[in-house]
This record gives structure tokens, C-alpha cells and sequence, in this order.
């Protein structure tokens, strides 16, 4: 076995099935973890990541925070919890006053002792630059416009950190969840870090956390090591060293797991059934903060000319049976949708009722919008068909799924659905610039709900080109409250509003089936955006 430790960092993920296999299955050698006397996690994972900057990373950043810290995170309540702050300021323990101008003051204290993987002392500083870079033009952080209301950042002394803000924001304690080591950018423009290839790609990449990098090979995995300096303390991490290995295919990825080399891996819902009795392993169905939806794009003139208006997209929501997708084709293991915020959160408003799936009352819909039946059967007005094309990403079965179905039920209504299909990260790349028509996507949300970055005008992560001034405004105001009496009613008015509006349609909310070995102890899974590695530090492994 000591051989196969030894070698398998020049392995590719397949490679290693095959070893893996030959050394054992299910609850075997393999996937006991402790080789040659070392403690090694082998993680099956969804897809390569594109950067190590957790700010500017367009996929989920769960390799990131195995090494990089922030102020919070979210545990398996979806809560937020301190990590590099010892608490998080609320007016009740006096860390966030309101000021007589308007303005608030919001004091962490952090812990001391704290240091970088290269031995520089973690200080208030690093919280200030961090703060310095997210906000600047150009930074292409997901959530930037969330940091804006923060107006200073003072550093009273090494281990205080105090913000401004401008007024009362609701997320303010879900903010921060990295920081950025100052003395590895100093002097750098905001430009010369999101491209600095040290430490996107490695070379000079630097965290708090409790592993360090210690390889990344392209297209296969990467790999971390135990930080033997970490702050939690000398017995921490319990975990000599993880490998993440890219496995962006369902079906190896299921077979990975199947074969007892890898001790933990994400399939997809319809697959629990595979692995329900595997040896060794657990199934545990995680409730995410994630729901899997339609997106309409009216930001192009096509877009604007098949989808403009309301009536039409209202129709084409009717003709989508999201019953039959959530029951039979994912099996009745995910539960149907009716607005983003899933039912688990205290703010989801269960009176908002999704649109029925009703195909006739769609066709007398599109009919009274001028869309009549052409010779092929594909509506037609003023001479332009209703044909659009769906953009699919590549490794994602689920949404393929979706798409075929919500295709076929379209076709029935005499809209024409077409496919495209890109690597994740150029269909990421295509995201982002707002060409395109349609897709099946899904957010994972932090704990906080706030949906004014997904659904603004000019929200960071809306490229949908839609935008309604009177949400925006509903949207800013319960963002401003941070009592739960206030700010519920506002935020039953945004699900309804986009209810309403019909821009994106809600399908089922997902639940993450997360396969572990029987060999990993304190895993606790997560459905937040911060994902189930949030207690990464204190898993162990036998």
C-alpha cells in the first residue's frame, strides 16, 4: 500500500480507480484512509476549479476554504459561525452600534495568535485589505455590490477590525468568508491580483485554514496537506492530507465511489439508489439552499423579442410540468418549488402558489399574444419563429435532464427548444456575458436571504437583463432590516413580485445526496453555499 501512496499523485482519477480497486472495495483498505501510517481523505470531486482566489472563483470554493479562512461560516443549521472572528457583533453583545449621523459601526474582534501558512502573523490589516480589494472596481467578486455599504475599515489594533457601514445592511454578518494575506498583494492593483497567477494557480497561494497547498495537477487534482501550525491547536487538523480528484462525470463519479477508493463524493439524486446499500458508506440527503430553475434572457434583442412580454413567459411556465420533473424524472427524492427561498428557511413565503401546469391555458395564452401555429407546428408572429436555444453545461446531467424535458413539453405548445452545450467553464464564461436565451441553472444561497445580487437591475449575478424598479426596492429595504419582524414582510413581497414578474421559474429545491465513508468521523453536512467542508478542520479519519 505504501507504493500506491507514493505513486499516486502522478495517477489520473481513472488510473486510481483501477489501483483502487485492486487493493480492495467497499469498506476495504482503501477506503479506510490510514496509508503508511498516514491519514489521507480522497475526495470525488464534482469538477476542476478554475482559481484558488475564493473571491474570484466563479465555482463553488470548498478546496479553497480546506486552506483559506474567513471572519464566519455557516455549519449544518445554516447558521453563521465565527472562525477567524471570536463572535459575531450583534447590538445585543454592543459590537454594532447605530451612530447619531446614520451611519453604524460593526466591531469584530478577532482571535490572536493566528498565522499565514508561511508564518506571518494573521492581523486586522489583512480583514482591511481584504475589504479594500473585494470593493474595488473590477475585482469580479460574485457578491461585490454586497461589501459597498461599508464606507471604512479601521484597525484600532492588530486583533480589532471596525466597519462603517452607511446605514443597517441584514447581511452584513455573512460577509467576509475569506480573507486575503496583505503582505503577498502589497502594491499590487486590484487588476494585478484577480490575475496573478501565483496565487490563482499555487505558486504563492496562502491561507489560515488547516491545510496548505501542496500540489495542484491540472485535469486531475489537487492536493492539500495538514497545516502543522494551525491556531485551533496542536491536535488540529485530525487529517494528514486530502486529494481533491476531478471527476466531473456523473456516472465515473458514482463508480469512483462504488469502488471504495475515494471516502467522499456528491451524486445525483437519481443515483441514491445505486449506492443505498453500499457497504461501508452512508447516503445522507442533504436540504440545500439551492434551487433548480428556468432563466429567461431578455437582455438581447432575441431574447427581448420571444420573452418581452410577460404574458408569453407566463405562458411558457404553464406548459412546464415541474411536478412530473420533480416525481418522476428525479425519482420523488426533491421537492417542487414555488419561490427561491427554500421552505427550510424562516423567510420562505408558503403562500406564493407556482404556476400550474396547465398546457391548454398555455396555447390560448400564446395565442392571444399573437404567437399562431406555423405549417411545422412552431408558432410564428410577424414572421419570426419561436425557437430558442437552451445552453447546457457539460458534466451536469441533472440540468441536461431538465432541459430535455422542459424541450419536449415546450415543443407540445408549439415553441421550438434547441441545445448548446459548453465545458463548465466556458459555459460559466458565456454566463457571464448574457448571451445567451435560456438555461437550467441553480444558486446555492448563503443563509441570509438576501436576493437583491441575483434579481437587481444591475445585480452582479443578474444576466438575465431583467429588471423591475419596484422589487429592486423592496429588495433594498429589507436589506436594510436586521430584525426578523421587519424584514419578513418585505421579503414575502419580493417572492411574490418574482412570482409575478416570471423571469425565472422555480423547479424543485435540491437535495445534495452526499456519499461517506463509514471511516470518516464529525462530518456534519451543510446545504449553504459554504458547503459541507465548513468543519473540515476537526474530521478525522480511521
Amino acid at each position: 500500500m505504501d507504493h500506491v501512496r507514493r505513486t499516486f499523485p502522478t495517477m489520473s482519477a481513472l488510473v486510481w480507480l483501477v489501483a483502487a480497486a485492486a487493493c480492495g472495495s467497499g469498506s476495504g483498505d482503501a477506503a479506510n484512509g490510514s496509508i503508511g501510517g498516514r491519514r489521507i481523505l480522497r475526495i470525488a470531486y464534482l469538477r476542476e476549479i478554475d482559481v484558488l482566489n475564493p473571491f474570484t472563483s466563479q465555482n463553488l470554493v470548498d478546496i479553497e476554504f480546506s486552506m483559506m479562512e474567513g471572519l464566519v461560516t455557516t455549519d449544518d443549521h445554516n447558521s453563521y459561525v465565527p472562525v477567524l472572528a471570536k463572535e459575531i457583533p450583534t447590538e445585543e453583545n454592543g459590537l454594532v452600534t447605530r451612530r447619531d449621523d446614520g451611519t453604524v459601526a460593526i466591531t469584530w474582534p478577532l482571535h490572536s495568535g493566528v498565522r499565514w501558512h508561511d508564518g506571518a502573523p494573521f492581523t486586522s490589516a489583512d480583514v482591511c485589505f481584504t475589504w479594500r480589494f473585494v470593493s474595488s472596481p473590477g475585482s469580479q467578486t460574485y457578491n461585490r455590490d454586497q461589501y459597498l455599504g461599508i464606507k471604512a475599515c479601521d484597525t484600532p489594533d492588530d486583533t480589532t477590525v471596525v466597519f462603517t457601514w452607511d446605514g443597517l445592511y441584514g447581511y452584513y454578518d455573512g460577509l467576509f468568508e475569506a480573507v486575503l494575506p496583505e503582505h503577498v498583494f502589497r502594491g499590487m492593483s486590484t487588476d494585478q491580483i484577480v490575475n496573478d497567477e501565483g496565487f490563482n494557480r499555487g505558486r504563492t497561494t496562502l491561507g489560515t485554514g488547516p491545510f496548505r497547498l501542496a500540489e495542484w495537477k491540472s485535469g486531475e487534482y489537487i492536493r492539500v496537506v495538514r497545516n502543522d501550525d494551525y491556531w485551533r491547536g496542536a491536535e488540529y487538523p485530525r487529517i494528514d492530507e486530502i486529494v481533491w480528484s476531478f471527476i466531473p462525470d456523473d456516472n465515473t463519479r458514482l463508480n469512483a465511489i462504488k469502488s471504495g477508493g475515494y471516502h467522499w463524493s456528491q451524486i445525483q439524486p437519481v443515483q441514491v439508489k445505486d449506492v443505498a446499500h453500499l457497504p461501508g458508506y452512508h447516503v445522507h440527503l442533504i436540504s440545500s439552499n439551492s434551487v433548480m430553475h428556468l432563466d429567461l434572457n431578455v437582455g438581447t434583442p432575441h431574447g427581448r423579442l420571444l420573452f418581452g412580454d410577460p404574458a408569453v413567459r407566463r405562458a411558457l411556465f404553464h406548459a412546464i410540468d415541474r411536478r412530473a420533473i420533480a416525481d418522476q424524472l428525479m425519482e420523488g427524492t426533491v421537492a417542487l418549488a414555488d419561490t427561491p427561498l427554500n421552505p427550510t428557511s424562516p423567510y420562505h413565503d408558503e403562500s406564493v402558489q407556482g404556476y400550474a401546469f396547465d398546457p391548454s391555458l398555455a396555447r390560448r395564452m400564446l395565442d392571444a399574444a399573437g404567437w399562431w401555429p406555423g405549417r411545422d407546428g412552431v408558432r410564428t408572429k410577424e414572421g419570426q419563429r419561436f425557437s430558442f436555444t437552451l445552453l447546457n453545461r457539460a458534466g451536469s446531467a441533472d440540468r441536461t435532464a431538465v432541459g430535455q424535458v422542459i424541450q419536449a413539453q415546450l415543443r407540445d405548445v408549439g415553441i421550438e427548444v434547441g441545445f448548446e452545450t459548453l465545458e463548465s467553464a466556458a459555459w460559466t464564461q458565456r454566463w457571464r456575458t448574457g448571451e445567451w436565451e435560456a438555461l437550467v441553472s441553480a444558486w446555492f444561497l448563503s443563509a441570509d436571504p438576501s436576493l437583491t445580487s441575483l434579481y437587481q437591475c444591475d445585480g452582479p449575478n443578474n444576466m438575465t437583463g431583467m429588471c423591475d424598479p419596484g422589487l429592486d426596492s423592496i429588495m433594498e429595504a429589507s436589506d436594510r432590516r436586521l430584525d426578523f419582524a421587519g424584514r419578513k414582510p418585505l421579503l414575502n413581497q419580493v417572492q411574490e413580485r418574482l412570482h409575478d414578474d416570471a423571469f425565472t421559474l422555480p423547479i424543485y429545491y435540491n437535495v445534495v445526496p452526499e456519499v461517506v465513508s463509514d471511516a470518516v468521523g464529525n462530518y456534519r453536512g451543510s446545504g449553504t453555499n459554504f458547503g459541507s467542508f465548513w468543519n473540515l478542520w476537526e474530521w478525522t479519519l480511521r
